[in-house]
């Protein structure tokens, strides 16, 4: 049943058609590192090759989005759409003749590091709009929960439809087959009537922009945190599930944490919420950090798909909390820009979160990397209550602006 906050959100006219655009060009977020291992791996037969070009697409990632952020904040969104897909959707296609032909490393990595340098900025500009969208702060709450849940139906769909792509074809075509559906969500979106009419502002911040809001700053690190422990579980269970020989369940566990985030994000989006947002944020931290604590000890297959199903319970609601402080929080004529640095610090915590939970699960065994994540979520919630203060007012560091264009 769809809650009716969900519902009074979805018959706003001007909703619905980002927001199936943003769905749909997320899929290959979700499941694009699944495909591009698996056609590296398969033209090199090294997984550790296959790793290093999904890396490079990884950490480009990372770096331009608060770049396109910016940009987007001077010159609106339908021009940064029509650059990024069409290079990025160009650089994946280059990846698959480079890997199908036997390709060396170094041009797939460079392929992949241009496809990630330019992959549409969906992710950011649907957040940006929400904004325009709902004058109703309680009931952008909602949006923003409506967004996180979205993005978990993509992190469940994705992984599944491309893998059914590879069992009946294969890697390169799965490859494809994202690039076709990161065309497709960018035409959806970026041709609708509130993201071609969505304009930023200017400001005189300087080449620090939105960083110099102490606000913008601590909710960084909050979504650290989250990247953090998400990284480190996936890695972690990962390990967990390989050591009892069933490799091939570990997509199950994630799908299921997923799930969990779904159902969370469901019930957090039908309620209004009062009380300090900075407060909230900490105790969603909490409730995050006891879900993962069981985890740490868990002693078989069969209980770890019910607890990773309670660790996704906290994740959107904190991620829809993050994004609504960040609404009020950003300079203004920064929207976009902070949004890219929050998506930086959570993709940044992701990378780090693989890395630490890897070289735990290498000395010590499976539980130590899912001790990772506890490490992340207890940063979420000690950011959050140590820096609440810096949450509690917007950090309007120049005057409001007459919008660009």
């Amino acid at each position: 049943m769809v809650p009716a906050t969900y519902k009074r959100i979805l018959a706003i006219p001007e909703v619905r058609i980002p927001l199936i655009g943003a769905t749909i060009g997320r899929l290959p977020f979700a499941s694009g590192a699944f495909a591009v291992v698996l056609l590296v791996q398969a033209a090199t037969g090294s997984f550790a090759k296959a790793g290093l070009v999904d890396a490079a697409y990884a950490v480009a990632v990372a770096v331009t989005m608060p770049l396109w952020g910016r940009t987007i904040d001077r010159i609106g969104q339908t021009g940064v759409f029509v650059i990024t897909t069409a290079v990025s959707s160009a650089s994946m296609v280059a990846l698959v003749a480079l890997a199908e032909g036997g390709s060396a490393l170094g041009p797939m990595m460079g392929a992949s590091a241009l496809a990630g340098a330019f992959v549409p900025p969906i992710g950011t500009s649907m957040r940006t709009l929400w904004k325009n969208l709902i004058a109703e702060d309680a009931l952008r709450e909602s949006a923003f929960a409506l967004d996180a849940v979205t993005l978990e139906v993509a992190f469940v769909v994705g992984p599944l439809l491309i893998g059914l792509v590879i069992a009946v074809a294969s890697p390169a075509v799965a490859v494809l087959t994202n690039v076709c559906l990161a065309v497709v969500g960018s035409i959806v979106f970026a041709t609708s009537q509130a993201s071609r009419e969505w304009r930023g502002g200017t400001h005189d911040l300087g080449i620090l922009g939105p960083l110099r809001a102490p606000g913008v700053v601590t909710l960084m690190g909050a979504a650290a945190g989250i990247g953090l422990t998400v990284g480190a579980l996936e890695l972690g269970i990962t390990a967990f599930a390989t050591s009892h020989d069933a490799r091939a369940l570990s997509g199950g566990l994630i799908a299921a944490q997923a799930l969990g985030s779904f159902a969370g994000g469901m019930a957090y989006g039908s309620r209004t919420w009062h009380g300090p947002a900075g407060r909230r944020l900490a105790m969603l931290g909490a409730v995050l950090t006891l879900t993962v604590i069981p985890l740490t000890v868990v002693p078989s297959l069969p209980i770890a798909f019910p607890l990773m199903l309670v660790s996704g319970i906290a994740l959107a609601p904190t991620t829809a909390v993050i994004y609504l402080m960040l609404d009020h929080l950003a300079p203004s004529g920064t929207a976009a820009e902070a949004t890219g640095w929050v998506l930086m610090a959570v993709i940044s915590g992701v990378a780090v979160g693989n890395a630490a939970a890897g070289a735990a699960v290498g000395a010590s065994g499976p539980h130590a990397g899912i001790a990772v994540a506890l490490v992340g979520a207890l940063l979420t919630t000690t950011v959050a209550w140590l820096g609440r203060g810096r949450l509690q007012a917007p950090d309007r560091l120049v005057p409001e602006v007459e919008p660009v264009g």
